[in-house]
């Protein structure tokens, strides 16, 4: 099985260069990783580089106008997250292939019509393992909650599910087995854990706007 990072930030938006997130992340036993930021071109043979066009802060005509750009081959259109009526636009707008950052959102920011909405355009739900490793206490069990919320969502509306390190340094990253662990107490369902780490080439395209430049 191939195994994808979800995303990490290399250079300029983090502290790394795309190399050394290429090298480090090969070693941990990933096939392939999705690098925040546009135009990103590679010649690392051994694993898989995508890209993802970030959006945050964008609403009404600017985030569909940002959606609508044509994409490269093998870049995807991630979008952070809001509130619930933000999100459940976000999931509405054709060419987003996944909805971020659902842990900074408000209690509500992920309901039950967004759940059906993700299931029903197989718009992905990212999860970044960072949170669980750097907050603790209060801060960390509201996380885990909202994931748990997330999780409880996807049985029933089947929505894809992308892990990820959301890394910007070498120290943010984790091998396969570690970041498995560290939701396995969260969901125990495996096999969408094992998907969650696996699902980025499979994501829903845009028909008819992704080209290859």
């Amino acid at each position: 099985m191939f195994f994808f990072d979800g995303c990490v930030f290399p250079y300029p938006l983090g502290g790394v260069s795309l190399s050394r997130f290429a090298f480090e992340l090969s070693s941990l036993g990933f096939s392939g990783f999705v690098a925040a930021g546009e135009n990103i071109r590679s010649d690392h043979n051994d694993i898989m580089i995508w890209s993802s066009r970030y959006l945050s802060g964008l609403t009404g005509q600017a985030l569909v106008k940002e959606v609508r750009k044509p994409l490269h081959e093998n870049e995807l259109v991630y979008v952070s997250a809001g509130d619930a009526q933000f999100n459940r636009t976000v999931l509405s707008t054709p060419g987003v292939n996944a909805l971020m950052d659902l842990e900074n959102t408000p209690k509500d920011g992920f309901d039950r019509f967004c759940a059906q909405i993700a299931g029903e355009r197989g718009v992905a739900i990212g999860i970044s393992i960072r949170p669980l490793v750097e907050l603790k206490g209060v801060a960390r069990q509201k996380v885990i909650r909202k994931y748990e919320e997330i999780f409880t969502l996807q049985k029933r509306y089947e929505f894809p599910v992308i892990i990820s390190s959301h890394a910007q340094n070498i120290t943010h990253i984790r091998s396969v087995r570690s970041m498995l662990n560290l939701l396995g107490g969260i969901c125990d369902d495996e096999s969408v854990l094992s998907m969650g780490l696996s699902c980025i080439p499979s994501l829903k395209t845009r028909p008819g706007v992704i080209r290859e430049v």
